[in-house]
């Protein structure tokens, strides 16, 4: 056990921290964070977390945010506390195994990336339909309207019925029988093609009516009526995500017809229709998933509402709420060196923690209340915390961050019939096409080798590698990939989950009932 003795002073430990340092930089090593109540330290490399003294949470921040063992003299504490902070730190490195993480390299990546020709050619699980690149609304935050800064304009383009069976076919071709499939219909605003819809759904049933198929779609609903809700609601495991922003007020803000008028009363028609067509069908006990996409300002009386709007809302019919705020296309930006960055500028002082979330701050403050946002909550800056990995010894293997095998999970086919690797990330590097199947050496390049050198470079330096889960949205420009549209992301990614350790030990601290709900919930 690595133990000296406090007489021995400060520099009988530098040695030891520079022995660390040679294989790399201690910024990548851990994070210290904190609640209102305590001081807490992350270890990168096992996923542990400490509650730790001051004394030792001070030397930790110091060394994690300089990668410097003399700053330790900038310290304002007695030399005593500090060399008493140092010792506990070296001893846990020898018990603990903390900052021990190793360097991300190409012989400690894996994962089924590395096995593309069996995951794409027999272990595919789903495929989402762009039925159209058309929508009857222009809702004001949408890229595809005038009003948002980064404007494009809606395509004109429809799928046909024969790309659709090409895609649904290369699905059932390309999966194991029996199991779960999903097909996710698209848009633009897919209700515009439901003739598409219904002959689809139809062609499934007729010709593999052996598979186990779950059909989920989003809608504004404005354009629901009794013909397709009767049908669709009779349709066996189909969902809708239902996009609803909250009551008149806040809806009509944002969700707007392309003459300007609030689409909130078309919407709402649209679901209770739905909702009455399926009362007596194998869908009624399913709960409906409403989007809820949240837009400044961010105030209390706004969270207020929303709120009440589903609390009534739930009275109708069993709600689950998707939240998520405004995205913004990615921007190309340089690199910021590590010791550059304003998250790692140190100052031997601590301060009360910030939640910056302006819904998880609303949502902490109310946490006695089953309010609208507590799906949100648990999902996202709980459950991202309770589900990262955990081990005695640092992690001796790192996966593609969040990344999934490309077209394996989630294969987006668009309106000609090109193959994406989902509907979040842009055209700029088709993975094949309905007509072809999979390039697999092109997916190999691009999405693997590529990418896990870019990996290696820069995320290898980030204290958040075992938690991050962004993925290959981001970091591709002129065909190739390219993580300078990934940095900005990275920043904020960092500053999330920062945030995310703090919010989940607050509510450890004051309401564990709710962790300890988190380990039923299933990551999909």
């Amino acid at each position: 056990m690595f133990h000296l003795e406090r007489e021995d002073g400060m520099e009988n430990y530098r040695s030891k921290i520079e022995k660390i340092q040679e294989k790399g930089n201690l910024y990548r090593l851990g994070k210290t964070f904190y609640t209102s109540s305590s001081l807490y330290f992350l270890d990168t490399g096992t996923g542990k977390v400490y509650k730790v003294k001051e004394n030792v949470y001070r030397v930790l921040d110091c060394l994690l945010k300089t990668n410097s063992f003399d700053n330790l003299y900038k310290i304002d504490l007695p030399k005593d506390d500090i060399i008493a902070a140092l010792d506990e730190i070296c001893e846990a490195i020898e018990k603990e195994h903390i900052l021990s993480a190793p360097c991300l390299s190409e012989e400690n990546i894996c994962g089924e990336h590395f096995k593309l020709e069996d995951s794409l050619q027999h272990n595919m699980s789903s495929i989402t339909l762009e039925l159209t690149e058309q929508c009857n609304l222009r809702c004001r935050y949408c890229v595809y309207s005038d009003t948002n800064e980064d404007y494009r304009t809606f395509g004109e383009q429809d799928m046909s019925f024969d790309t659709a069976k090409k895609a649904i076919d290369f699905l059932m071709a390309h999966s194991p029988k029996g199991k779960q499939l999903y097909l996710g219909l698209y848009g633009g605003e897919p209700l515009l093609r439901f003739p598409l819809i219904k002959d689809i759904t139809q062609y499934v049933m007729s010709e593999y009516p052996e598979r186990d198929v779950c059909y989920s779609m989003t809608s504004n609903m404005t354009l629901m009526n009794e013909e397709i809700a009767g049908y669709l609601a009779t349709v066996e495991k189909f969902s809708i995500v239902v996009s609803m922003d909250g009551p008149e007020e806040v809806y009509n803000s944002k969700r707007v017809f392309p003459n300007g008028e609030g689409a909130f009363e078309g919407a709402i028609k649209g679901l209770r229709t739905y909702l009455k067509a399926r009362e007596n069908t194998v869908n009624a006990r399913e709960p409906i998933a409403f989007s809820v996409v949240l837009t400044e300002p961010y105030t209390a009386e706004k969270f207020d509402k929303i709120n009440k709007f589903f609390e009534e809302l739930k009275k109708e019919c069993k709600c689950i709420i998707l939240v998520s705020y405004v995205s913004k296309t990615a921007e190309c930006n340089e690199y910021i060196e590590i010791n550059d960055r304003i998250e790692n500028q140190w100052e031997d002082k601590l301060k009360r923690a910030e939640i910056y979330d302006p819904l998880a701050l609303w949502t902490l403050n109310n946490i006695e209340q089953n309010n609208f946002s507590m799906q949100y909550f648990r999902r996202g800056s709980l459950l991202e915390i309770h589900k990262r990995n955990l081990c005695n010894k640092p992690i001796d293997k790192y996966g593609l961050n969040g990344c999934c095998v490309p077209g394996a999970r989630r294969l987006y086919v668009t309106v000609k019939g090109k193959f994406l690797p989902c509907e979040r990330i842009g055209t700029q590097s088709p993975i094949g096409n309905v007509d072809t199947g999979f390039d697999i050496d092109i997916i190999r390049k691009n999405y693997v080798e590529d990418f896990v050198k870019q990996e290696i470079k820069y995320c290898g330096e980030c204290w958040a590698v075992n938690i991050c889960n962004n993925c290959y949205m981001d970091c591709f420009g002129d065909k190739k990939v390219n993580f300078a549209y990934r940095h900005q992301l990275c920043t904020n990614t960092r500053k999330r989950i920062s945030e995310s350790l703090s919010i989940y030990h607050e509510v450890m601290e004051r309401k564990p009932e709710m962790i300890e709900e988190l380990n039923s919930v299933m990551i999909e």
